[in-house]
């Protein structure tokens, strides 16, 4: 699966930036996948849980924020092209924005 520079090998469950290779714990990977599979889509923090967790979310609990921001860190921090973005109020989504910036 590719998205820009990032590549998820399902197989090997190894995720790479370009020539990086990202180490991703089993949680953040599940998570990475959830969102990759559903590229362009905004996922609400609802659906996360769900979806990776396999729980009915809690709005007092923060685990999905916890998570969103320790993947961002691996996934984007050291890396120009964002991937990993926020819509305020709604959820996440995994996309390229730079191609549409450019085009």
């Amino acid at each position: 699966m590719r998205i820009a520079d990032l590549s998820i090998d399902l197989l090997s469950r190894k995720v790479f930036r370009g020539n990086t290779r990202l180490e991703l714990t089993a949680k953040e990977y599940a998570l990475l996948c959830v969102l990759a599979q559903r590229s362009g889509e905004i996922l609400s923090k609802t659906a996360i849980a769900e979806l990776v967790w396999d729980i009915n979310f809690d709005t007092d609990t923060n685990v999905v924020e916890v998570a969103i921001k320790r993947l961002r860190a691996k996934l984007d921090g050291p890396f120009e092209n964002k991937l990993l973005h926020t819509i305020r109020g709604m959820g996440y989504v995994l996309e390229n924005r730079a191609l549409a910036e450019s085009g």
